[in-house]
């Protein structure tokens, strides 16, 4: 298999919108992509995600729920021998 080398801009940016999409959270709260890192070794995409939000946990693990299926779809063809571990780290509360 030849392995990409980078994930481009508009992967990362088409991830970003997935996940946004998929928890459909609040206007007052904030998702963002701090990192992601490619393991060729283990074949994993390793995706760091930060939610600030006042959502109740339950709204936050329903948007959880299938967003596996929906990255690996984003991340098209070239990545699909790896497979992406999404961990989401959580602020409760919206800072201004």
């Amino acid at each position: 298999m030849t392995v990409p080398t980078t994930l481009q801009k508009v992967v990362a940016d088409e991830l970003l919108d997935v996940i946004r999409t998929k928890f459909d959270l609040n206007a007052a709260s904030k998702i963002e992509v701090s990192s992601i890192e490619v393991d060729r070794v283990e074949h994993k995409i390793r995706i760091e995600v930060l939610i600030t939000t006042t959502e109740r946990p339950e709204a936050l693990a329903k948007g959880y729920f299938g967003l596996t299926g929906k990255v690996r779809e984003a991340l098209g063809s070239e990545w699909s021998g790896f497979f992406p571990v999404i961990t989401p780290q959580i602020n409760s509360g919206v800072h201004a």
